[in-house]
C-alpha cells in the first residue's frame, strides 16, 4: 500500500505569522493515512484543499514596517533593517518554503482529487461541488505563484534576465522539482494568469453571499471567488508594470483594474469605515482568509497604560505623511497644520491609525508619552515606544484589560483582509496616472483616478479636498500623493515595504533614517515637541530585489540567484 508523504513546510519565523482558525475544517492527512483512505473517502477528500488555506496570512504583517522607515520595534533594533539582509536570512525568506509547500498539496490535489464522485446521492451537487474545488484550486495556486513572484522576482545574477519563479504545474518527487529553472517573468506572469482564468471559468460567484447554500452560500466567504481573482490580476498587473520589472504597459495594468472595478461594482463606491476593524460582513473586503475573536493584537499593541505591550512605535516619518483635515501636506503652504499643536486638524486616518500624547478616543484615554508621564521611557514600564507614538490600526476600542475601567472585555471580532476595495482603487489610480497623466483615464472611462482617489481620502475625513484639485495639475506631484495614499492606507499592512522596491525610489531616500519625537510637558500644561533620531537605515541597489534563500539556491540544481546576492 501506497503512503501519503507530507513534504515539509519550511518556516522561517522571521515577522511570519500565518495561523489557522476553525473557520476551515484542517483536514490535513499525514503518514498515518493510506494513499487510498485519503482520495478514496468523499469526506478526506472534500476537505483536502481546506489546510491550502492555511499559508493565506490572516494577520496584518506588522513587522514587515520595521524594515522601512515606518516603524521601528519596542523589541530593539532590527538587524537586517539597519545592516541589510544577506541571502541567508531576509525579512521574506520564509515564503519560499510556505508558498512551494502549498503548491505541491495542490498539484497533488490535481492529480487525485477529482476521481471521485462527490455526492453519489445528488450527482448535480456533486458535480456543482467539484466544478468549484477545481476553480479553488486554480486561485489558490495562482495566490501562491503571485507570492513567490512578488517577493523573489529579479534580475539574473548572470546575465540580468529579469527571471520570475520555478513553474510547477504538475506533481514531481523533491529531486524533479529541484532541477526546475526559473522561468522568466513575463513567462511567469503569464502561467499565473493561466491559472486565475481557469479558476474564473470553474468558480461562478463574485462573493459568496446567497444564503445557506453550501455551495455559494456565505459560510464559503473566505474561499477563492471572482471577486478575489479581479483584485489579484489587478495587483499582478500593477507590479509587472512598475520600475523595478517594467514588463507591460502601465495602459494594461490601468485597464485591468479599470475593468475589475466595473466587474465588481460597476463603477466607484463609497468606502466602509474603518470602525474597529471588526466588522465579518464589511463588503469593501474582496478577500480575506479567516476572522477570529482574541485580544491578542490588542495585549500585543496597546500602549502600556493601556495594559499592552506597544511593540509596534509608529515613525515620525509615517507620521508627518498624514495630511491636514483639508487634504494639504503639512509642509504645504496653504496646510493648517501647527506644529506647536502637530496633533490637531490632522486628516481622519491619523487619529485611527496612531496613538500619539494627549487625548485619544480610545475611552477617552489619554496617553501620556511626554517625558515622565505613564506611557513613555520610565513610566509604569521601563520597555516603552521608542518613537513617540504606539500603533492603534487593527485594535479594537471594545477591547479592554482595565479593570478599574468596568468589567474586563478580553477579546473581539479581528477581521484581516488580504484584497480590499480601497486597494483596488489605489491600483487603478497608480496605473491610470502612469498611463494617461492627471486625468488618469482613457477616453472610454467612466470614472477616473481621482475619482478613486477622492473615495479614499473622503473615508478619511478630508471633505473639503481642495489639494486633490490642486495637485491634479501638476503630474509629478500628483504621483507623488498617489505613493503617500498608498503608505498611509497600507500602513502596517507590510505593503509599503514592496512599494518602495518596485517603485525603485532612490537609494538616498530609502535610506533614511527612522524619526521619532521627544515630548516635553510644560509647567502651563502645554508641550514642546522635538524630534529624535531613532534607528539609521541602509539601502543599497541590490536591495530593490529580494534574495533566493540561499539554502533553496544550493539544494537546486538549477536556480539562479538574484543579482548581487550571489
Amino acid at each position: 500500500m501506497r503512503k501519503y508523504i507530507i513534504i515539509p513546510l519550511l518556516m522561517i519565523t522571521l515577522g511570519l505569522s500565518f495561523s489557522c482558525t476553525n473557520e476551515f475544517d484542517q483536514v490535513v492527512p499525514n503518514t498515518n493515512n493510506e494513499f487510498e483512505d485519503v482520495f478514496g473517502d468523499i469526506a478526506l477528500t472534500s476537505s483536502f484543499l481546506n489546510p491550502a488555506y492555511s499559508g493565506v496570512r490572516s494577520t496584518p504583517w506588522i513587522s514587515l514596517d520595521y524594515y522601512t522607515n515606518n516603524a521601528v520595534s519596542i523589541n530593539g533594533v532590527q538587524r537586517s533593517a539597519v545592516a541589510g539582509p544577506t541571502a541567508e536570512s531576509s525579512p521574506v525568506s520564509g515564503i519560499w518554503g510556505l508558498a512551494m509547500s502549498q503548491i505541491f498539496k495542490i498539484n497533488e490535489y490535481f492529480k487525485y482529487g477529482f476521481d471521485i464522485t462527490y455526492d453519489p446521492l445528488n450527482a448535480e451537487r456533486g458535480e456543482a461541488l467539484k466544478r468549484r474545488f477545481r476553480g479553488e484550486a486554480f486561485g489558490l495556486r495562482a495566490y501562491y505563484k503571485w507570492l513567490l513572484l512578488k517577493n523573489f522576482a529579479g534580475p539574473s545574477a548572470t546575465d540580468g534576465t529579469m527571471l520570475g519563479i520555478p513553474i510547477i504545474d504538475e506533481l514531481l518527487t523533491i529531486d524533479d522539482a529541484n532541477s526546475i529553472s526559473r522561468s522568466t517573468y513575463m513567462e511567469s506572469y503569464d502561467n499565473i494568469k493561466k491559472d486565475l482564468d481557469s479558476a474564473y471559468a470553474y468558480i461562478d460567484v463574485f462573493r459568496y453571499d446567497d444564503g445557506n447554500d453550501d455551495i455559494n452560500g456565505e459560510q464559503n466567504v473566505s474561499r477563492i471567488s471572482r471577486e478575489m481573482i479581479w483584485a489579484l490580476r489587478a495587483r499582478l498587473d500593477l507590479f509587472a508594470a512598475s520600475p523595478a520589472y517594467g514588463q507591460i504597459p502601465w495602459e494594461t495594468a490601468a485597464q485591468t483594474a479599470y475593468a475589475a472595478i466595473e466587474a465588481i461594482d460597476g463603477s466607484i463606491t463609497g468606502l466602509q469605515d474603518f470602525g474597529d476593524f471588526n466588522n465579518s460582513n464589511n463588503i469593501d473586503h474582496l478577500w480575506r482568509r479567516s476572522f477570529s475573536n482574541s485580544g491578542n493584537l490588542e495585549r500585543t499593541h496597546y500602549p502600556i497604560s493601556m495594559y499592552g505591550r506597544g511593540e509596534a512605535n509608529p515613525s515620525q516619518n509615517l507620521v508627518d505623511a498624514f495630511s491636514d483635515i483639508n487634504g494639504y501636506p503639512i509642509n504645504h503652504s496653504s496646510s493648517i497644520y501647527n506644529a506647536v499643536v502637530p496633533y490637531e486638524n490632522r486628516e481622519g486616518r491619523f487619529e485611527r491609525f496612531v496613538f500619539y500624547n494627549g487625548q485619544n478616543d480610545f475611552r477617552n484615554v489619554f496617553i501620556e508619552i511626554f517625558d515622565g508621564g505613564k506611557d513613555a521611557n520610565g513610566g509604569i514600564r521601563k520597555k516603552s515606544t521608542r518613537t513617540g507614538y504606539y500603533m492603534k490600526k487593527y485594535l479594537s476600542s471594545k477591547v479592554n484589560f482595565d479593570r478599574d475601567q468596568g468589567t474586563e472585555v478580553g477579546s473581539d471580532i479581528k477581521v484581516y483582509p488580504i484584497f480590499t476595495r480601497a486597494g483596488l482603487y489605489l491600483d487603478f489610480a497608480e496605473a491610470a496616472v502612469e498611463a494617461y497623466g492627471v486625468n488618469g483615464r482613457d477616453g472610454s472611462m467612466t470614472f477616473s483616478a481621482k475619482d478613486a482617489l477622492q473615495e479614499i481620502r473622503e473615508r478619511a475625513g478630508i471633505t473639503n479636498d481642495l489639494y486633490l484639485d490642486e495637485a491634479d495639475d501638476i503630474l509629478t506631484t500628483y504621483k507623488a500623493l498617489i505613493q503617500n495614499e498608498r503608505r498611509i492606507e497600507f500602513a502596517f499592512e507590510g505593503e509599503y515595504y514592496y512599494d518602495v522596491r518596485r517603485w525603485m525610489l532612490p537609494v538616498d531616500d530609502l535610506s533614511t533614517s527612522v524619526m521619532g519625537i521627544n515630548v516635553t510637558k510644560n509647567s502651563d500644561d502645554t508641550f514642546s515637541y522635538e524630534t529624535k533620531e531613532i534607528e539609521p537605515r541602509v539601502f543599497s541597489d541590490r536591495m530593490y530585489y529580494n534574495p533566493i534563500p540561499r539554502a533553496e539556491v544550493l539544494q537546486s540544481n538549477a536556480l539562479i540567484q538574484n543579482a548581487g546576492w550571489e
